[in-house]
């Protein structure tokens, strides 16, 4: 036996090895093809092994004819498998099928019968090529047939792997070039034999089909693409809603969908082949359960540009028929909206438990001062003299007007938090405000016996929403009363800063610690300082000015001297800007 048929005996056998090996992915869309398409080129290299091997005609001829029930269906099952592969099993039609049939059946039968009509071969003779000899077959015109639609179906696969490789990316576009590549040695071994150029008139297509197999199957096995994810479900994988990140045995990026390149704007087709470790370097507990092939569930916070995702992240090993894990599927679930309505539950419950605190201390401990006043008038009326019943009606005219006070913060504060109150933006003067609001506190003013002096100029406007801005600063001037000594003075002053009015609420009274200071617009477990008159207070008031500053997009900020002063500035935009130096 010579060199040749050594060589094509010992190929056909390797390539047997790896069909069987394929057999047991027949059961995914392109194994079975796969698993046929390397019978067929095992058969055709087996045949022509001992067609150049046999010296004399009648032998050659009997195996020229058996090494075509593999030649003819190359390009057919070629096709099919490239269709499966590239996701269009629905073109894989019984009328496709039926032709895919019917023209090797042709091309067999025209064989098989060309001693009857000389059509297929018009003569046939063997020449000596050295070491073996070979056939020189006079081709006739059936065997044009099976150029054509060999050409054809080839040339489809082509233009259908062309398509992978321009659109698809990472393991996906690796396989279809590698495939694409690995038809290039037949087809320009075959050109040189029809074109009667091939050294010694010797068909050499067998040696080009190897390299087809070879080729073929160092891109599927490589990548584990028949027990691991063909092709022809890229379609529901980038759809996905959740996110998923494929990584091969060594923790390299070989596919991620569309979703997770949403999450990560680090991933692109550049990633691909890159170990995961260059995209969550940031997100160490997810590399180390990735590391240690941990499936316990992960979150984290992603954070880009201003925009807050939170993630969910779980790996899942993905393993062969043979339980062997060929790598793993990293899958990313946006849990943000989740998230988020937790937290907002999570703070609705702690309001309703401050709410609940407030009308339990701030509300009941007033209203039962004034239940205990009346009771004590009402029994000890006829006993009492004329200056301590005015002074039960000062204290309780005072409780009253600091529990209604309270009691309307809270109904404002209860329907903000519900979403309730819409702001209402329009021009409003400044001086025309403050003096309304100093009317309605006139009585508190006199009961302690405070000056008030407004320094504003009456041209300063303000862009805000009336009633918002009038349950600021009602709060803001009740809050000067309180801390303020009997005979003390209240200022309140406004000037233009850039676009914006800064308005200035100034009094003389006991003035703040820096710890009272640095926590007067947030909840506490520490109740309000009394007033000078011991009058109670919950902060609820602060909180609402700054809330409500905050949705007119202006600030509020405060500054005292403990025991000599308060001031706070209130920042709202300016209806007229600039027009006032």
């Amino acid at each position: 036996m010579n060199i040749f048929s050594i060589l094509l005996l010992f190929t056909s056998f390797f390539i047997v090895v790896l069909a069987i090996y394929s057999f047991k992915f027949r059961r995914t869309p392109s194994g079975k093809y796969f698993f046929l398409l390397l019978s067929s080129i095992a058969l055709f290299s087996f045949c022509y092994a001992f067609e150049i091997d046999a010296s004399r005609i009648y032998y050659k001829l009997f195996w020229l004819k058996a090494g075509y029930m593999g030649l003819a269906t190359v390009a057919p099952l070629f096709l099919l498998f490239v269709l499966s592969f590239t996701g269009k099993e629905k073109y894989i039609t019984n009328w496709l099928i039926g032709v895919l049939v019917v023209l090797p059946i042709f091309t067999l039968v025209a064989n098989y019968t060309n001693d009857m009509h000389h059509l297929y071969y018009t003569n046939i003779w063997v020449k000596d090529a050295g070491m073996f000899s070979v056939l020189v077959l006079i081709r006739g015109p059936l065997y044009w047939p099976l150029i054509v639609y060999t050409t054809i179906f080839n040339l489809v696969s082509v233009f259908l792997l062309i398509n992978i490789i321009i659109k698809k990316r990472g393991s996906f576009r690796t396989q279809s070039i590698l495939m694409l590549l690995s038809t290039l040695p037949p087809w320009f071994i075959n050109a040189l034999y029809l074109l009667r150029e091939s050294p010694n008139g010797v068909d050499f297509s067998a040696f080009g089909f190897t390299f087809t197999a070879i080729f073929m199957s160092f891109a599927l096995f490589n990548y584990h693409l028949l027990g691991f994810i063909p092709i022809a479900l890229e379609n529901v994988f980038s759809s996905m809603h959740d996110g998923v990140l494929l990584l091969d045995s060594k923790n390299r990026i070989v596919n991620f969908n569309n979703a997770a390149g949403g999450m990560f704007k680090a991933l692109n087709k550049d990633v691909i082949g890159e170990n995961v470790d260059k995209l969550l370097n940031e997100h160490e507990g997810l590399l180390v359960r990735i590391e240690e092939k941990n499936n316990d569930v992960l979150n984290f916070c992603l954070d880009d540009d201003g925009s807050v995702l939170y993630i969910q992240a779980k790996v899942l090993p993905i393993t062969d028929k043979r339980d062997i894990v060929i790598g793993q599927a990293v899958m990313f679930y946006d849990i943000t909206e989740e998230t988020i309505s937790r937290e907002k539950l999570r703070v609705s419950n702690e309001t309703k438990d401050k709410l609940f605190s407030i009308v339990a201390h701030d509300l009941r401990g007033p209203m039962g001062n004034m239940m205990n006043l009346l009771t004590l008038i009402n029994e000890q009326y006829e006993s009492m003299d004329v200056s301590e019943i005015q002074e039960m009606i000062k204290i309780l005219d005072s409780q009253t007007q600091n529990t209604y006070r309270l009691i309307e913060n809270l109904l404002y504060w209860s329907r903000s938090q519900l979403g309730q109150i819409v702001r209402t933006l329009e021009n409003v003067k400044v001086k025309t405000l403050i003096s309304d609001v100093v009317e309605i506190l006139l009585p508190l003013f006199q009961s302690k016996n405070i000056s008030v002096e407004l320094h504003i100029d009456e041209r300063i406007e303000i862009l805000a929403d009336i009633e918002m801005s009038r349950i600021v600063f009602r709060n803001i001037l009740s809050n000067a009363v309180k801390y303020c000594n009997i005979g003390g003075l209240v200022t309140v002053s406004a000037r233009v800063n850039g676009n914006n009015i800064e308005i200035v609420i100034e009094d003389n009274g006991i003035g703040m610690n820096e710890s009272t200071l640095a926590s007067l617009f947030t909840w506490t477990k520490d109740r309000s300082v009394p007033g000078t008159n011991r009058e109670q207070g919950s902060r609820l008031g602060l909180i609402l000015c700054k809330e409500f500053v905050e949705k007119q997009s202006g600030s509020i900020y405060a500054e005292s001297e403990y025991g000599k002063w308060s001031r706070f500035t209130v920042s709202l935009p300016s209806a007229s800007r600039g027009q006032i130096s």
